[in-house]
This record gives structure tokens, sequence and C-alpha cells, in this order.
């Protein structure tokens, strides 16, 4: 059989398993094909071809760039499309060169361990690495999967991804068994993976009860989410921003009256406003938080003048009845939506400088204060980046909200993939999540990773939920991002070694 059929019945596992189709189970195999197809090729086809198939594969779970740069974003096709290839070929290039390292590997016994230890490093480096973009890591998948998921706390989603490659690997040994190799050290390198496989799987199914008990127990917040589902085409019309204002209001208003809420969240920029600029935000403020007994989480774009020169903020306000406000700044910026990288030196169309917003980057994790709840804000896609999470956790936060505005994604699978890894934050600090979105999903998230209510996409609807406020400190939360960087520290080492090897068997020859 050829070997290419290999790779492509992985990639084709893998998209299946991702949170739309949703055969999460299918993740547990999926790699067995490609492992088998890159210890069968050399070196550079597995390279050129995990590229080739992993750009398809990126292609599928990443199309809705698209969508928000056309439809939204008002950008040709002829801009949107090559920019599509180009970002799905960039993510790409990690799994390739995980293909390439699996390739060059000699012993299957050392593969049992390389292979989760150089995918987790990877996954890690394309997190981080020009402003990082970690969309869809391997562990999301797994969303559903209550007891699965409950590890995170300990060595964040990272710690997901390693065990179900672990658990690829060792199937894959398993079904192409090695006969050149110890068949003792072959039972003993096995004997360890599955422990450790079974040690995860097991925490999860100890941990979830106790979770859940304590979610009975504490401490609640009463919350609503409004999630008024405004056009995205006119929402920033002028003759448009009160309507919107109204509908926001309205729906607070009904779900008050079904439901008490002490706090209210709208999603990002429900107040198309400028705050310090709009008399507005003072009608906006009488109307909600000085007439009614509930504190108002809202997102609105803010500026700053500083001698003269504005800063633009993607913010959340904190409206209270001391008749003012506190705010977030948005941390983690979107290049080529919120700014422009290298803007000075790129040779970039009048389309695109012209459809492209300038923010400023906020520099405080610090979380919101409201009586004795603390707010951890993430803004939008910050909800993918788990230290934003972790950093406003450390600082104090007792309840996490995402406001978001996920319209810009349109009816594509980015909705639920976006909400899959805000589960993620939720369960890697044990806290709870109020999730409010302009178009949906909108969603309670419990700190065991349950989904309490959760909205449909595009409608106008509302949700309350009484949320449990923990405020322990979890493993992953004090310690941060340990687990990948080990990873990343052993598959050098782990490189080094076999270079060394190989070295030293040329030099003989």
């Amino acid at each position: 059989m050829p070997a290419f059929f290999f790779a492509l019945l992985a990639i084709t596992l893998l998209y299946l398993a991702s949170p739309e189709p949703g055969l999460a189970w299918l993740a547990w195999l999926a790699f067995v094909p490609l492992i088998h197809f890159c210890r069968t090729v050399t070196t550079k086809k597995a390279f050129l071809l995990g590229l080739a198939l992993f750009t398809c594969y990126h292609l599928l779970t990443i199309y809705w760039i698209v969508i928000s740069m056309e439809q939204y974003g008002g950008l040709p096709k002829y801009l949107t499309w090559p920019a599509l290839l180009l970002l799905a070929s960039y993510m790409s290039i990690y799994p390739a060169l995980f293909c390439w390292l699996v390739a060059r590997l000699s012993k299957s016994s050392q593969l049992l361990w390389f292979a989760p230890l150089s995918w987790v490093s990877l996954e890690y480096l394309r997190g981080i690495l020009f402003s990082g973009f970690p969309w869809m890591d391997l562990a999301y998948s797994q969303y559903q999967y209550k007891p699965l998921i409950q590890c995170v706390d300990l060595g964040g989603h990272h710690l997901l991804s390693f065990v179900i490659m672990q658990a690829n690997v060792l199937l894959y040994l398993l079904l192409w068994r090695s006969t050149t190799e110890n068949r003792r050290d072959q039972l003993l390198q096995h004997g360890l993976a599955l422990l450790l496989i079974t040690m995860v799987m097991g925490y999860g199914f100890i941990r979830l009860p106790q979770i859940e008990a304590k979610e009975k127990t504490s401490t609640t917040l009463s919350t609503t989410i409004v999630q008024a589902n405004i056009n995205q085409s006119v929402k920033w019309l002028p003759e448009e921003k009160l309507n919107s204002i109204d509908r926001h209001i309205a729906l607070t208003e009904e779900a008050q009256q079904k439901q008490k809420a002490t706090l209210v969240v709208w999603p990002e920029t429900a107040l198309p406003i400028f705050p310090t600029l709009d008399p507005l935000l003072s009608d906006v403020m009488t109307r909600t938080v000085l007439s009614n007994e509930y504190n108002l989480l809202t997102g609105a774009p803010f500026i700053i003048n500083k001698s003269g020169n504005y800063d633009l903020y993607n913010s959340a306000l904190l409206l209270t009845k001391r008749k003012s406000y506190t705010t977030y700044f948005k941390r983690h910026l979107v290049p080529f939506g919120e700014y422009i990288p290298l803007r000075s030196i790129l040779p970039l169309p009048g389309p695109i400088v012209n459809s492209m917003s300038d923010f400023s980057k906020g520099r405080s994790a610090a979380p919101l204060l409201m009586a004795d709840i603390k707010i951890g804000v993430l803004i939008c896609v910050e909800a993918i980046y788990p230290d934003l999470a972790r950093q406003s956790t450390n600082q104090g936060a007792t309840l996490l909200a995402n406001i978001t505005n996920d319209a810009w994604f349109g009816r594509s699978s980015a909705p639920l993939q976006h909400l899959a890894m805000t589960i993620f934050r939720a369960v890697e600090n044990r806290r709870s999540l109020a999730r409010a979105a302009n178009t949906g999903f909108s969603a309670f998230v419990m700190p065991s990773g349950k989904l309490n209510q959760q909205t449909a996409l595009f409608s106008a609807d509302h949700i309350s939920s009484k949320l449990p406020i923990f405020t322990q400190l979890t493993f992953f939360t004090r310690l941060g991002y340990f687990f990948p960087l080990f990873c990343a520290i052993a598959t050098f080492l782990i490189i080094l070694k076999q270079t060394k090897i190989v070295d030293k068997n040329n030099t003989k020859k």
C-alpha cells in the first residue's frame, strides 16, 4: 500500500476528530498511520508531504479566515485566498517538522517518548512565535470529554496533547512491533507509557467528582449573559448605535424580570461608542446600573488622549453603582486585524491598510473589582492563549469572563472551535467562566469544564446562572508552561544525542 495513503488517512481522521465534525475519539488513533508513513519514507519526503497534507488539513479547519476578511473586512478574493493559504502553510510547518523528526529517529524504543515530547514542543512554539496562533491544538478536540480534560489543571492543555500522542505511538508500536529491538526493553517502555496514560485518565475520573461536589457547595454569583445578535454590517453606523444599545438594555431587562442577576455581561464592543467622548455612556449607566441592582461588564472601543496623540484600545468596562467604571485593555491583539505588524516597512496594498484598525496593546492582567469578586477579562481570541487567563487568575481573579464578537466568523465552524478552546481556560485555572458572544455561542463554563447553558448561533437571547466562585490556585496557574518547556528541553537533548550517534557512525564508516 502506498505510503501516501497512510498520510492521507491520518489527516482525514484528524479532521474528523475536530469539534466539527466532532468525532473526538478518532484523535486517539489518527496519528498511527502518520507515524507509519514517517517511518517508511525519507526525512525529506516526510517533511514535504507532511507540509502539503497538513496545509490541506488547516485549510479545512480555518477556512473561515476568508469569511472574516471578505464578507466583513471588505477585502477582495485575490487577497483573501492567498492570505488563507499562507496562514495554513505556516501553521503546517510545525507538524511537518514533527514528521521530519519522526522519520529521522532510528530506534522505535525512543519513539514512544520522543514523538509526544516533540509534538508538544512544536505546539508550544506555534503558540508563542510571531505573536502565536495556537488555534485548535490537539487537546482541544477532547473538549466534550470531561473526565479526560481534568488533567489540564496540572500541566495545561499541552499535557493532554502529550497523552493523546503517546497513546497513538503506543498503538502504532503494538501494530508494527519491532523484531530487532530488545523484547524486555520494549515491554518495559510500553508498560511505563501505559501507566502514564492510565494515571492521567485516572486522575480525571477521581478529580471530576471532587470539583463537581465543590461547585455545589461554593459561594455563587448570579450572572446573566446577553447575546443581542447585532448585524455586523450596521453595527458601527452612527444612526444605529442607539438601536444597538436599546436592544442590549431590553434583553437585560427581560432577563432581570425572570432572574435577578448581580452581574450582567454584554459582548465585545457591545457599546459602539467611545466612552471618554460620547455622552451616551452616561445615559447607558442611568438606564442600567444606576437604576437597577446589578453590575455591567461590557465591551467598548476606548480612546486615551496623550498630548494630542490618541491611543485606541479594545476594552472591557465594568460599570457599577459608584457612577464610575474600571477598564481592561486587550493585551493580545490580532495581527492584520487589530494592528499591522511592521507597518512602516511592509508593502501592503491599500485595501488591507484601509480595512484594518490600529489598536494599542494593553499591559495589565489585573482583574476588575466588583465588591468581593475579581473578574479576569479575556477579549475575543485572548481566550485561546492559556497564559493570559493564568496571569489574571494569579493576580486574584475569582471569575473569568470572555467577551467576544464571533460574528466575524459567519456560519462556519469557528464559533464552536473558539468555544471549545475557551472551556480549557476554566478547567486549567478552576474558575467559572462567563462567555458573552454577540452572535453566539454564549455560554457558562463551570470549573469542571461543564457547559452550563449555551445559546444558539445568530439568535438574540439571554441566559442566567449561579456561578460557583473558587479561590484556590491550581498547579497550572502557579507554574504555567512548565510542562511544554520540559518537553522542549527533553526534545532538544534527544535530538542532540541522536545527532552525535549519527555523526559517530558516519565517522566510523
